[in-house]
Order: structure tokens, then sequence, then C-alpha cells
């Protein structure tokens, strides 16, 4: 390997397009985004100075970006991401890109490894043993689910959800920028013990809204006879690097006074009717609804079984101390 160096960048676009660029030859080969929305979003505030949240670590080899990674505080805790360009790995650049950037923080770090669809692959393998030499210990998992859309899949998803009426009283609106401060009111509420959906900002909220990849006729909101948020269903159709055309199950959230009332299980169903029948670009539909999960999560599991979904990969959460 040749000599490296380690540059903690200033805020700017220039650094944030080198990284999504880097992202996106990693998903090329991956099939797996290595950096979350999340980070995405706080690392395009930085590069406009309305974020600290997040720094940005960028190792060069010969002068040339050969990787990134990204630490977004959280308080007294840390998230850790990081990529290395596909055409410079198998030569310890990951090793020593995680090993420089864990000297820059204190406390607690936890770092997520994405799983692509071959969980067997080099590059999994190679990120999950770097992550346990590291001293981390895996302490939650993600999955991603899907459902093929086929004529059968389509039909049966429309009658169940024909089959599955919103509760009395709740009206189904499409989401329109009057809504945004309520919407975050209402997510806060019904994620109150979620460590990412439950924490989106009002920014947060306007940065995924001016994404290329929004549509406002599939956010759906349950409101009540006051007019007040019950439950949303955010699906998401995000432009593809691949074959299969996605659209995402984004966020389905129901307020605690609607929980319990069958509120979650009609919007879920609305959402799916929606990306069952739009098209991708016109003339093209979708291939195939996706979502993610926790483990855990066994209610929620169990209910997207019985829609037909099923695992497609698993994102592996570590955590550890930089005491160790």
């Amino acid at each position: 390997m040749s000599s490296i160096d380690f540059i903690w960048q200033e805020p700017s676009s220039a650094t944030v397009e080198r990284l999504e660029a880097l992202a996106q030859r990693a998903f090329s080969i991956d099939e797996a985004q290595p950096f979350s929305e999340q980070t995405l979003v706080e690392a395009r505030k930085w590069s406009r100075g309305e974020s600290s949240a997040v720094r940005i670590l960028e190792v060069c080899e010969a002068g040339e970006t050969r990787g990134f990674a990204a630490l977004v505080t959280d308080g007294d805790s840390c998230l850790l991401e990081a990529a290395v360009d596909p055409s410079a790995r198998e030569r310890g650049l990951g090793t020593a890109l995680i090993t420089e950037a864990l000297t820059r923080v204190d406390g607690e770090v936890a770092a997520w490894v994405h799983g692509g669809p071959d969980a067997s692959s080099s590059a999994m393998i190679s990120a999950q043993k770097l992550a346990k030499s590291q001293g981390f210990v895996a302490q939650r998992e993600l999955f991603k689910m899907g459902l093929a859309l086929t004529d059968e899949t389509r039909a049966s998803i429309l009658a169940a959800a024909e089959a599955a009426p919103l509760p009395a009283d709740i009206t189904l609106e499409t989401y329109t920028e009057k809504d945004a401060g309520g919407w975050v009111e209402a997510n806060a509420t019904a994620f109150a013990d979620h460590p990412e959906q439950g924490k989106l900002t009002l920014k947060d909220l306007e940065e995924r809204a001016g994404s290329d990849w929004f549509r406002a006729e599939g956010f759906f909101l349950a409101k009540d006879g006051t007019g007040s948020i019950a439950g949303s269903h955010w699906t998401k159709i995000p432009h593809h690097q691949t074959g299969v055309l996605e659209g995402e199950v984004y966020a389905v959230g129901v307020t605690p006074d609607w929980q319990g009332k069958g509120l979650g299980r009609s919007l879920t169903l609305a959402g799916m009717a929606y990306l069952a029948q739009t098209d991708y670009a016109p003339g093209k539909k979708l291939d195939r609804i996706v979502l993610y999960v926790d483990a855990e999560n066994s209610p929620a599991v169990t209910l997207y079984r019985s829609l037909g979904f099923s695992p497609l990969t698993i994102d592996r959460q570590y955590l550890a101390t930089t005491e160790r």
C-alpha cells in the first residue's frame, strides 16, 4: 500500500459530491448503500454550514480519494459509517480508515454494516471482521424485506386494502407543506422509542421533501375529526442503479391514541396499493415493494410476513466504546 493521508474535511459541497459518488460506486458492486439516509442528510446540511453534527474523514492515496468515514454525533454517542472505493479494496485501507476515525472520538460509538444480497460476499465478511477486530459487538439487526409485484400480488394488495378500511372518523389525505409541523410532532410521538425516525426535525423533513425521489402523492396522512394527524404512511420511490425497480414502505407511524385500532394496517395497505399501481416512469411499473424493520420488532415482522414480505438482507449495527 502506498503512503496514505487522512484529511478532516471542512464543510463543502465538493466533499459531499465526492462522498456520494464513491458511495454510488460501492452500491453498484455491493447492492447496499454504505451510508444511511440520515448520515447523507447531515452531510448535505454540513456542506452548507447548517449542521455541526457530522464530521467527515477522507483517506487519500497518492493524492486520490480512496474512502470516507462519516461520524455523526448525538449527545455523548457517535454513529460511524465508512466506505472504501471498490477499486481500492483488499489493501488494508478500510482498517486504516476506521482506526484513524476512532482516534478522533470519545465515548460510545455505533457502526453500521449494511448488508447486500449476498451475506457471504467478501465485502460483507471483511466488514464484519473489521468491526469485531476493533472491539465492536453486534447489538441490532435491521431486516430489508421485499414483496415481488406480479399481477397476482398486485391484485392481492388491492383486495387487502379494500378489506381494511380506515377507522371511523379518520380521513386520508396526501401531504402538503402546511402539514409539515403537524407531521413532525405526530411522527415524534409515534416513534418515541425509535433511535432514528423519532428524532426527525422540520429541517430533516424539508431536506427529504427536496430530494429527487420525493412524491407528495405517495405521502399519506390519516387525520381525525379535528384535523390532527393520527398516523401516516410515507412511501419512497428512489432512483435506481440496478435492474430491480423498488418502491419503499418508507415510514408507517401511528400516534399513541390511535394505536391498536387497526389504523397501522390500513395505512400500510393504502401505501402498498399506491406502490402497486403507480409508475416508476411512464409505462414502467415497479418490480418490488421493500421495507426496513428492526428484527426485534416481532409484531411488525409478523404483520409484514402476513402481507407476503420475506427478508432480503440484514443490516447490523455494532457498538463499542473508544476506551477498549
